[in-house]
């Protein structure tokens, strides 16, 4: 665990997030088209994709007898080399884009919406 830039270890260690989900086969289908991988993990229940040192997942809270707010109760972004072709590319695959483009003093991103109604950002950062 990397505690650069701290002054101690942190108390626990982050190793998975996750959204709900209401439909799990429609979310992982939109999940491996946005990845471009096969869950590490997949069932009714919970799903996962791996990240080095820390999983994505879906939880559908009904497999349990629970429920969940859905849409939004988790804004997961997810790092690119090429904001510009990934934009192009996820636009196409999402079922909404919130907000094209925006650049913050080099932090380039947009946000789109997952088919559970969740937010998710895409991000890169010029090295200029």
């Amino acid at each position: 665990m990397s505690t650069e830039g701290q002054d101690s270890e942190p108390a626990m260690e982050l190793t998975t997030v996750y959204v709900g989900v209401e439909d799990m086969d429609r979310a992982l289908e939109f999940y491996e088209a946005l990845f471009g991988t096969a869950p590490a993990q997949a069932d009714d229940r919970f799903s996962t994709f791996a990240f080095d040192g820390v999983d994505f997942g879906l939880y559908d809270a009904s497999a349990d007898g629970g429920s969940v707010e859905f849409g939004d109760n988790c804004v997961p972004n997810f790092e690119v080399e090429d904001v510009d072709a990934e934009f192009e590319r996820v636009s196409e695959l999402a079922p909404e884009v919130v907000h094209g483009i925006v650049d913050i003093d080099g932090y380039r991103c947009f946000h789109v919406r997952d088919t559970e109604g969740n937010t998710v950002e895409i991000f890169g950062v010029d090295s200029a």
